[in-house]
């Protein structure tokens, strides 16, 4: 944890101090629609939630720039099971929270006015690994057990992004943005997991 910490402060530096060297910098924030893919498949459910942070851009040409960025980002998964018996409906729901502080590096190349195409690596450190069970049936109360699952997912976590942008003239833009895991995060011999994510979102620049 002090790691990320001194990681974060570095770069959020870096970005607060890139104006003066003539950037442009932000803040953006939106909706993470994550999923895990595994041995057995794609989880389901996506689960929704949240990502937020701070960004700097600087351009090259009227065309062409680059994007550092500093995300938290909650991701992960939820999968629903239902069994039907004599008793009723039963049912099993499993989400897992993996959270992160993500560092995209995001190459744009304006098409068209204030349109943009993106596309980067990615590094993201994990803060924090949870999975919460839900069990129940009908006319009983839901049974919830949350574990934490740190020691079973890598610290570190590498994709690449290839996003879609468009810019106001007042400093308001929209994007939307997919993040294709590229590594194993299960720590773990016989199992092997990535995430996906996809992000839709907005921002302001400075």
């Amino acid at each position: 944890m002090k790691k990320l910490f001194f990681i974060a402060v570095a770069v959020f530096g870096f970005i607060a101090t890139t104006n003066a060297q003539g950037f442009n910098y932000g803040i953006k924030g939106g909706t993470n629609f994550s999923n895990i893919s595994g041995d057995n498949g794609d989880v389901d459910n996506a689960r929704v939630a949240l990502y937020g942070g701070l960004f700097a851009e600087y351009a090259f040409s009227d065309r062409v720039s680059i994007q550092p960025e500093v995300l938290y980002s909650s991701q992960g998964a939820h999968e629903t099971f239902k069994t039907f018996d004599a008793s009723g409906v039963n049912s099993l729901e499993t989400t897992v929270r993996l959270e992160y502080l993500n560092v995209p590096v995001m190459l744009k190349y304006r098409v068209y006015k204030g349109l943009n195409v993106q596309v980067g690596p990615q590094v993201g450190f994990l803060l924090n690994a949870e999975q919460e069970v839900e069990s129940g049936s009908n006319g009983y109360e839901l049974a919830e057990t949350t574990t934490n699952i740190n020691e079973f997912v890598t610290d570190v976590n590498f994709g690449v992004n290839f996003g879609l942008g468009y810019e106001l003239n007042n400093g308001l833009f929209f994007d939307g943005r997919y993040n294709l895991g590229v590594i194993d995060i299960a720590q773990m011999d016989n199992q092997e997991f990535k995430n996906h994510t996809f992000q839709v979102g907005f921002g302001y620049k400075f």
